[in-house]
């Protein structure tokens, strides 16, 4: 065990270092995205608030602990609230390849038992209605981008998943948020199943967070610096 360091430090769950970020960098750009031509950015504080009603939003809809959502498309802002959401929710996100097969889809959904699927656009969306007869534990989708081709019972635009969650206490979530240890699964990682069916890779919160405090004195990053991610 090092006396100094990342490796010295006790072990935290993913949701612990969030909070730590936040407090410490709550005004600073934690996202920025590119759209219409102009630049949208988003805090430390307001992606813990988004990432915290998407969470609500989940409970809403009727996450189960332990059970996944899956994530399908580029990324975007929206991705990362709704993957942050999920550990938030008690739930475990999945993401999934955008080049995957329906049936691709199928395997990773029925394999997480996940309750809700998240979706980029019509594209991605059609993939998931092949298959949704074949996935028992689904209860909602959510598609983050353009204006839904058709309404359909259970599928909810970005704009409407986020707003679901209002009613719910912070009480609840807050419950969630204590009762998570650190060697539980934080997310599922799938292969992408060129060779046989996706295999899920679990990684629990203190891997995800020790990872996270190692990789900032190992690549010298300081706080003024803007890392952009493709």
């Amino acid at each position: 065990m090092e006396e100094a360091g990342p490796a010295s430090e006790p072990p935290i769950t993913t949701l612990q270092l969030f909070k730590d970020a936040v407090q410490r960098y709550g005004n600073r750009p934690a996202m920025a995205v590119k759209r219409d031509g102009r630049w949208e950015t988003t805090t430390y504080l307001q992606y813990y608030q988004q990432c915290r009603a998407a969470a609500k939003s989940f409970l809403k809809l009727g996450l189960q602990r332990f059970h996944g959502v899956g994530i399908l498309g580029f990324n975007s802002p929206e991705w990362f609230i709704a993957d942050v959401g999920a550990i938030m929710a008690g739930g475990i996100p999945a993401g999934i390849y955008t080049t995957s097969s329906a049936d691709a889809c199928q395997y990773v959904a029925s394999n997480s038992e996940a309750n809700v699927l998240v979706v980029e656009n019509h594209h991605q969306l059609e993939k998931i209605l092949q298959i949704q007869d074949q996935l028992p534990h689904l209860k909602a989708i959510v598609q983050y981008q353009d204006e839904l081709v058709k309404k359909r019972p259970n599928l909810y635009t970005w704009k409407e998943f986020m707003q679901l969650g209002s009613s719910v206490p912070d009480a609840e979530l807050d419950a969630i948020f204590d009762s998570q240890k650190v060697n539980q699964c934080c997310t599922l990682i799938y292969t992408s199943g060129t060779t046989g069916q996706p295999k899920g890779v679990m990684l629990s919160h203190d891997n995800v967070s020790t990872t996270a405090r190692k990789a900032l004195p190992a690549k010298a990053m300081r706080v003024h610096e803007i890392i952009i991610i493709t």
